[in-house]
């Protein structure tokens, strides 16, 4: 399958292609992030939202691909989904592990203290502090790296339905093919939700304040908020996966046709 490699620029476009689904993509898009948005703000089914959110992304991105096609927030689940894309859940679910394993160390002992009901010393902060920076100069790459790989694997394996270590080959390849336009789309991604999560802020903070003397209805009271944000930011980066996909893949609803011709190096 050819891969192109696409200009830096485009990894901006993909981020306002993903805003263009927030904008219009009407209930065929909503609906299903909606749903998505709602489980993963649920207090004991969010807990798992983590581990399975690769074969939700993997339904939204076929819900937003073919708008009306009879797909749903669970189609990553069914007609062989599940089995394309258990290979991307677990490398990132070998990912957390790993950085569970290296960060373990350090925070063992801040854990502790908060475990006996104490706050750490000056010099356990220090050390907290100064042992985080040796496992995350590896792991913030290796993360991004993760990332990656999965923003391209899972269309791979749920619109071209390729076997997952297939998707994921092939996936590293376009990763290495297109490093500068992921780049920038990861500027914007962070930038994208920021700007969000500062936005959502607001009420989270007003509801808090109205319901200060009540925890348990303070909790309930921004569940909503929490819900509403979760499926934003599900449509941004299910867009994103889909946009990116097309532009490198070349898949004929390609996102790029519309580009000028500069925008492709071939």
């Amino acid at each position: 399958m050819a891969i192109q490699r696409v200009s830096a620029g485009r990894g901006a476009a993909w981020i306002n292609q993903g805003f263009g689904l927030l904008k219009n993509g009407g209930k065929a898009v909503w609906l299903p992030a909606l749903v998505v948005g709602v489980l993963a703000s649920l207090p004991v089914l969010g807990a798992a939202f983590g581990i399975l959110i690769v074969f939700f992304y993997g339904g939204l991105v076929l819900c937003f691909n073919r708008p009306g096609g009879g797909f749903d927030a669970f189609s990553g689940f069914r007609d062989g989904g599940f089995a394309r894309l258990l290979p991307v859940m677990l490398m990132n679910v070998a990912l957390a592990i790993i950085a569970v394993l290296a960060l373990w160390p350090v925070l063992q002992p801040i854990l502790q203290a908060a475990s006996e009901g104490r706050e750490a010393t000056p010099d356990e902060a220090l050390a907290f502090l100064g042992g985080l920076a040796g496992p995350l100069l590896w792991l913030i790459p290796l993360s991004i790296l993760v990332h990656w790989i999965s923003q391209f694997a899972v269309p791979l394996a749920t619109l071209r339905r390729l076997p997952g270590g297939e998707a994921l080959a092939l996936a590293l390849k376009a990763v290495f093919a297109n490093l500068p336009a992921l780049l920038v789309n990861l500027l914007c991604l962070v930038i994208a939700c920021v700007v969000i999560a500062v936005i959502a802020f607001i009420p989270m903070a007003i509801l808090g304040v109205l319901f200060a003397g009540s925890p348990t209805l303070a909790n309930l009271a921004v569940l909503p908020v929490a819900a509403l944000l979760t499926t934003v930011l599900m449509v941004l980066m299910g867009g994103n996966m889909l946009f990116a996909y097309r532009d490198v893949f070349g898949d004929p609803a390609d996102a790029a046709a519309d580009a000028t011709p500069g925008e492709l190096l071939l």
